[in-house]
């Protein structure tokens, strides 16, 4: 449904070419339905999409005040279990018809096998997959990724000012060398055989999913670092995605959260979509991000761009001495070119579907 609704916003001019570009890219570095992320990027309201795709579906849409606030006596009617399961939250009952909102009202299976463990007929009803996430942490205590939280207080939240950002210099470029050898396998914790860079670049360019190149990346770095983070960039603010220290995936690192409108080594080189090389400066937000690493002041910071179709959408953090920090410079320059360019891939694929 997600490319349908595409085509569909397309046709009917609710969104234009440039948006539909971005959204896709969005979507799969970010994950999510469509919706999600048209309304994440700002390209459409909640109600606005909910509305259009109960036009051209057919299929009642169910504001989020009625949704948000539903008895217990109805949410009974379906099993935790299976709630989660199928992302649906029961909205009323008549004789034997059951009201169930859903994010994807055509999900035959889902409606099947809720019919036949419930013994009732089901009838479907829309809403966007943000408010359904909303309302399964509400009413069955579905744990929401912090993605959907802050996508939910930004659709509930009145307008704010933001403060213009002061540009930042960047830092010059640094001295480049060969290539050196990387490692990619399994688990963070055991031992990982040695693999080239050509061997990551094929990994890169196979890569199915955004998982698979985060895989890619974090196996071959993490054995040339002592510690390592990805950070996703949405809008104004960065999100732990991976990290290792010492081979170690870091736990509660997708919890890190890093405004971008405050002074931080992620700031500045976001606002520069260059390099910085050197020690980081003494901030809160530096402080912040160096406890969701772990902890510990290292000697120097290398933090680089990945950036897809001109955008930055990640933010690569390693650490180590300052003079192998530098010589590497230019072969990560490569490798997250590289990566930039298996991520516009898997854009490419999602468009050759829509064709």
């Amino acid at each position: 449904m997600a490319i349908t609704l595409l085509e569909m916003l397309l046709e009917a001019r609710q969104i234009s070419a440039d948006q539909c570009d971005e959204a896709l890219q969005n979507r799969v570095f970010f994950g999510g339905r469509i919706g999600t992320n048209l309304i994440e990027l700002g390209f459409l309201s909640e109600e606005d999409l909910a509305r259009f795709l109960s036009k051209k579906l057919l299929v009642p849409f169910v504001e989020p005040r009625r949704l948000l606030n539903l008895s217990a006596s109805i949410i009974e009617r379906i099993p935790r279990e299976l709630a989660i399961k199928y992302q649906v939250v029961p909205i009323g009952q008549e004789n034997r018809r059951l009201s169930l909102v859903m994010a994807d009202p055509f999900a035959l299976t889902a409606i099947d096998e809720i019919s036949f463990i419930t013994g009732r007929v089901i009838r479907p009803l829309i809403a966007p997959e943000v408010r359904v996430i909303q309302a399964l942490g509400k009413y069955y205590g579905f744990e929401i990724d912090e993605r959907y939280r802050r996508i939910i207080e930004q659709i509930d939240a009145p307008p704010r000012k933001v403060e213009p950002l002061e540009p930042e210099s960047p830092e010059p470029e640094s001295t480049e060398r060969e290539a050196l050898a990387g490692e990619v396998g399994g688990e963070w914790a055991r031992q990982i055989e040695r693999y080239s860079v050509g061997r990551i670049s094929q990994l890169l360019a196979r890569a199915e999913s955004r998982e698979e190149i985060a895989d890619a990346l974090m196996c071959y770095l993490s054995q040339e670092f002592s510690r390592v983070g990805l950070f996703m960039v949405r809008r104004d603010a960065a999100s732990g995605w991976r990290a290792v220290r010492g081979g170690e995936e870091v736990e509660g690192f997708s919890m890190v959260h890093i405004p971008l409108t405050r002074p931080s080594v992620l700031k500045t080189v976001l606002e520069a979509k260059s390099f910085y090389l050197g020690t980081l400066a003494d901030c809160p937000l530096n402080a912040r991000l160096l406890d969701g690493l772990g902890g510990g002041g290292p000697a120097a910071v290398l933090v680089m761009p990945l950036t897809i179709g001109g955008r930055v959408a990640s933010l690569l953090y390693v650490e180590g001495a300052r003079r192998d920090l530098d010589e590497r410079g230019a072969e990560l320059t490569r490798l997250l070119g590289k990566a930039g360019l298996a991520f516009e891939i898997l854009v490419a694929r999602e468009k050759i579907l829509m064709a």
